[in-house]
C-alpha cells in the first residue's frame, strides 16, 4: 500500500462527491442520525464549491493511485476552519484521515494561521480521539437544530446583498471578535441566501442560511428573529443552523420557538483560541 497525498483538481470533482456522499451516509445511517450530505449532488455541490473558492486550499489522498479521501482548509478570516474531511468507506481505518489532518495542520503552520476551528460529530468517537490525538481542544457543544419559520414576515428584515459586507464585518467582529466577511462573501458570491435585520436605520444582526453559512447580531433575540424568518422563506433542507450549548438561554429559547434538535456537535480548535464574546450562530466549518 502506497498512501500519497497531492494537491485537489477539478479533475478530481467526480470521485470526490461519490466519496462525500458515501463517508457520511453510511456512517450516519449506521448511527441513525441526520445526513449532512443527503445525495450524490449535495456531494458535488459542497466540494465543488471549494474548488471554486480562492480561500480554500484542498489536499486528495491516494493510495496505490486510486483517490481515497481528501481534506479542506478554509482560510478566508483571521480564524480558520478545517472540513469536510472525507475517507472512502473501503479505505477507512489505514491512516488516511491522519495524514490528511496532518497535512492540513502543517498547512496551517506554512500560512503562520494561528487560530484554527472544526466542528465533529459527537457520535463519531474516532475523529473525536484522532483530532484530540492531533492537538485540538474540546471547548464545548453545539446542536444542529431545524429552524420552525415564523408566523409572518419580519418587516426589519430583508434580503442580504454584497452591499452589506462592511455591516457584516461590524456585527461579526462584535459577535465572534474577528470578523467574517470575506467569508460572507464568498458565500454570497455563491448565492447561498442570507438576511439582515435592522433598527432605527441600523444593521443588527445578519444571518446566512445552511449549516456552512453563520450569523451575528447585536442580542439572541435579532438571532432567533433572523432564524424564523429565514425558516419562513427557505426550504427546511437550508433552514438549519448551530446553536451553542454554552450560551444556555439561547439555547432554550430556541426551544421554546419551537426550534428542533438535529444532532449534537462538538466544538474544537487548535491552537490560540478566545470565547467569542456576542451574539453568534458558527459555521460546520468555524
Amino acid at each position: 500500500m502506497t498512501l500519497k497525498l497531492i494537491p485537489v483538481h477539478e479533475n478530481h470533482t467526480s470521485e470526490l462527491a461519490r466519496i462525500c456522499y458515501q463517508a457520511f451516509s453510511e456512517f450516519q445511517d449506521c448511527h441513525a442520525v441526520s445526513r449532512d450530505i443527503p445525495s450524490l449532488d449535495a456531494g458535488r455541490l459542497v466540494i465543488s464549491h471549494r474548488l471554486n473558492r480562492l480561500d480554500y486550499t484542498g489536499v486528495v489522498a491516494t493510495i496505490d493511485d486510486h483517490i481515497v479521501g481528501s481534506n479542506f482548509l478554509l482560510h478566508s478570516d483571521v480564524v480558520a476552519g478545517i472540513g469536510p474531511l472525507t475517507v472512502d468507506p473501503r479505505a477507512q481505518s489505514r491512516g488516511v484521515g491522519r495524514a490528511l489532518m496532518k497535512w492540513i495542520i502543517a498547512e496551517c503552520d506554512r500560512r503562520s494561521i494561528t487560530q484554527v476551528r472544526l466542528f465533529q460529530e459527537a457520535v463519531n468517537t474516532t475523529s473525536l480521539s484522532l483530532y484530540a490525538a492531533l492537538g485540538f481542544t474540546w471547548r464545548s457543544s453545539a446542536a444542529l437544530m431545524q429552524a420552525y419559520p415564523a408566523s409572518a414576515d419580519d418587516p426589519s428584515i430583508r434580503p442580504l446583498t454584497l452591499a452589506d459586507l462592511a455591516a457584516i464585518e461590524s456585527l461579526s467582529c462584535c459577535a465572534y471578535g474577528f470578523s467574517r466577511a470575506k467569508d460572507a462573501a464568498q458565500l454570497l458570491k455563491a448565492n447561498f441566501p442570507g438576511f439582515l435585520r435592522e433598527r432605527d436605520g441600523r444593521a443588527v444582526g445578519y444571518l446566512i442560511a445552511t449549516s456552512f453559512g453563520h450569523g451575528g447580531a447585536d442580542t439572541d433575540d435579532d438571532l432567533l428573529a433572523l432564524v424564523a424568518h429565514a425558516a419562513r422563506n427557505l426550504p427546511s433542507s437550508m433552514a438549519r443552523f448551530i446553536c451553542p450549548l454554552h450560551r444556555p438561554d439561547l439555547f432554550r429559547r430556541a426551544l421554546a420557538n419551537r426550534h428542533r434538535i438535529i444532532k449534537v456537535l462538538s466544538y474544537m480548535s487548535l491552537g490560540e483560541f478566545t470565547e467569542p464574546p456576542g451574539a453568534y450562530l458558527p459555521s460546520i466549518q468555524c
